[in-house]
């Protein structure tokens, strides 16, 4: 049967172009082997080699050339054994399944990216934690390495190292946090596929033998007598009402309600710098008794504003804590003074822990408050904070 149409089919009207706009050419994935060789004597080792695509500074997709040890002749024995090695570990690349990686240096995320963009975004102490870790550990340690070259064996170094030259066991754990929280970031921006800080390890804490100094009733009354004002206010009020010292140094008068005798928790100021409280449970409020109102009553003048600090310098800042308090004693040793009366005074554990509120009511922190009492004031004490916060018995 013919075909009786007027008109001429043409078989090809243009030569076909790839599915992609502009017909461009479409980069074809590279199916490789990579190559395999021996290299040292004592020990042999087989080392593998391949080309693996990355992220160049300026964000383009280039190539590199990568080599790594596959394991000793030993463990290996045989060409075929290594190439097996070889063909596992070059899996990820052939099936598509590997993501680039950047080539960016730990110094320039850090300096570029992190420190504009992440750092503003957390409380200004924190900050300047976060700064003083980075500037004197990190960015002298691992600045001039790749964000990709930093791995788990080389992080688990260098905190053993931190530890072997003396630094406390928290201070490593921080410096650990401060890193992972940066190379936790790269990971969220796709600039390494993860955060080999969360896969290492601390060693187990070492216990503390000497317990933490709690000062004695008596102790308190000999140091008051010494302090001048208004280090002697700010010490006595510490101990009093428990309040952390930046929000003592915080307080405002329109936060002071004298006649229903209660203190209102709203801010905290570190280093001239005001800020929330600590944490959520922190914007508290807190009853006072005679003793802090007749206290508050005498800072009181006709002058005062309620916008006005408690406690404040000639210009109106609020004093430095350290020129205040620690030059003559510990606020944090004196706050534990006003747990211990507490205790000792029959509060439960649950009242104890809204005035003084942590973010995570610990049994270890009633433990380092008092360590003087017997057995059966343990037992007591273990049943009424443990029903308190919804922990079970096997968990002291």
């Amino acid at each position: 049967m013919s075909l009786d149409f007027g008109v001429k089919l043409l078989t090809d009207a243009e030569q076909a172009k790839r599915v992609i706009f502009g017909g461009q050419k479409m980069a074809r994935r590279r199916f490789q082997l990579g190559s395999l060789f021996r290299r040292g004597k004592k020990p042999k080792v087989w080392v593998a080699r391949w080309w693996e695509q990355i992220i160049n500074p300026d964000g383009s997709i280039g190539r590199k050339r990568r080599a790594e040890v596959l394991g000793t002749v030993a463990e290996l024995t045989s060409r075929s054994k290594a190439m097996e090695a070889l063909a596992k570990r070059l899996n990820p690349i052939n099936s598509g399944m590997h993501h680039p990686q950047s080539t960016r240096t730990f110094s320039s995320f850090v300096r570029e990216d992190w420190l504009p963009v992440v750092l503003p975004t957390v409380k200004y102490a924190t900050q300047k934690n976060y700064r003083y870790f980075l500037g004197v550990h990190l960015l002298p340690t691992f600045g001039s390495h790749c964000l990709c070259e930093i791995k788990r064996d080389t992080i688990q170094l260098f905190l053993a190292a931190k530890l072997s030259s003396g630094l406390a066991w928290k201070t490593v754990k921080e410096m650990r946090g401060v890193l992972g929280r940066v190379l936790g970031t790269a990971e969220q921006w796709e600039y390494i596929n993860d955060n080999q800080a969360r896969k290492t390890r601390l060693p187990r804490r070492p216990h503390q033998l000497a317990p933490k100094p709690v000062l004695a009733p008596e102790q308190i009354r000999l140091l008051v007598a010494e302090l001048p004002e208004p280090a002697r206010s700010i010490a006595l009020l510490l101990v009093l009402t428990g309040l952390r010292v930046g929000e003592l140094l915080a307080l405002r008068w329109k936060n002071v309600d004298m006649t229903g005798r209660t203190l209102r928790v709203t801010a905290t100021v570190y280093d001239g710098h005001f800020d929330t409280p600590k944490t959520q449970r922190s914007n508290r409020v807190i009853p006072i008794g005679v003793e802090v109102s007749n206290i508050l009553r005498a800072l009181h003048h006709g002058t005062v504003k309620p916008e006005d600090l408690v406690f404040s310098t000639a210009q109106g800042q609020p004093p430095r804590s350290w020129n205040s308090v620690e030059s003559h004693g510990t606020h944090y040793v004196i706050r534990m003074r006003h747990c211990s009366t507490r205790w000792e005074r029959r509060w439960e554990p649950y009242k104890l822990c809204s005035v003084t509120p942590h973010q995570k009511s610990r049994v270890r922190y009633i433990y380092t408050l008092f360590p003087k009492i017997n057995d059966g004031q343990w037992q007591e004490l273990n049943l009424l904070f443990l029903g308190s916060i919804g922990l079970k018995r096997t968990q002291l």
